[in-house]
């Protein structure tokens, strides 16, 4: 197949290249930035217009709220040009074109209810303006016929740190670990690998619809405490909750730069997706939430003992 990257120096976009590829597949690839075979912008009308025809494009391109160069002020415009305005190009490019579409959203996108589980069904409807541009670029990716979005849960593996470089200093520095809310409710992770595997999966079987990506046994923030001490061996860790109020109201006062209003909502309520349709398909995801957990402070504490002046673990 002839595929097409999209983000594909992107943390997804790069597993993915290497998926493809090991399966003998000729991948093109593009971003802004980055060692890809077409550099350039979605949000530019005429760049998106000269893309090659191809079998599948796969698209991991989008800002979010740790991208570099996301502005403290206008960031609602930046994620419009970035999300939205880049889908309206890919799907204006390759709606007529008979391309697999496989396009990547966010587990943010279902209304933040706290319910048992988010299925493919759950209702939808963005909390903040990076999950609102990710509904509205959807929009017009449901254009594009026989178009597919995987809908993964919060990405880890090796290079993701988010809460958990904070996690892993304090554990090995003080011995205890603070986290806003009481910690106790699930939330999925999916390890990167996995994700792409995903992608793959739904682009070799010409599979349409929504998709979530999710792997194995959701943890709550204290069990992912937890994996991480025992993975560094780290002994009788206090875990310390800090009220979530006075957060959410300093974030509110910050314009939710703090924290973004996702980020406080799954330190509220339970994010747990459901994965039938995946599984439906074939897709076997290999890593659990444990070993992402532990795999993610195991790289983290390997990094922090290379600087100067970083303890080891004990």
């Amino acid at each position: 197949m002839r595929v097409l990257i999209t983000g594909a120096a992107g943390f997804l976009g790069t597993e993915c290249v290497k998926q493809f590829k090991a399966r003998g597949h000729d991948v093109a690839t593009t971003d802004r930035t980055g060692a890809v075979d077409i550099p350039g912008d979605l949000a530019n009308e005429a760049f998106t217009a000269s893309l090659p025809d191809v079998d599948v494009v796969v698209n991991c391109a989008a800002v979010q709220y740790v991208t570099k160069g996301v502005p403290l002020i206008f960031r609602k415009s930046f994620f419009e040009r970035n999300n939205v305005h880049a889908a309206k190009n890919l799907a204006e490019r390759y709606r007529t074109q008979g391309a697999r579409f496989v396009h990547v959203g966010t587990s943010m996108m279902y209304r933040q209810t706290g319910q048992e589980t988010y299925a493919i069904q759950s209702s939808m409807g963005g909390e903040g303006v990076y999950s609102r541009s990710k509904l509205a670029a959807q929009r017009f990716i449901d254009t594009i016929p026989g178009a597919a979005t995987i809908i993964p849960c919060i990405i880890g593996g090796e290079g993701r740190e988010g809460l958990f470089r904070g996690f892993v200093n304090m554990m090995t520095k003080f011995g205890f670990v603070a986290f806003p809310g009481r910690g106790e409710h699930k939330i999925h992770m999916v390890h990167v690998i996995d994700v792409a595997s995903l992608i793959y999966r739904v682009a070799e079987t010409r599979a349409s619809g929504f998709f979530n990506a999710a792997d194995p046994e959701p943890l709550s923030i204290r069990q992912w405490i937890d994996e991480i001490a025992a993975e560094l061996r780290v002994e009788h860790v206090r875990k310390v909750s800090i009220p979530l109020l006075p957060v959410k109201w300093l974030s509110t006062i910050a314009g939710y730069r703090l924290l973004a209003r996702e980020q406080l909502l799954m330190l509220e309520l339970q994010h747990v997706l459901s994965i039938d349709e995946s599984l439906a398909i074939g897709w076997r995801p290999q890593f659990s939430n444990a070993r992402i957990a532990r795999d993610i402070a195991v790289h983290i504490n390997r990094s922090g003992a290379e600087r100067p002046g970083l303890s080891r673990s004990k």
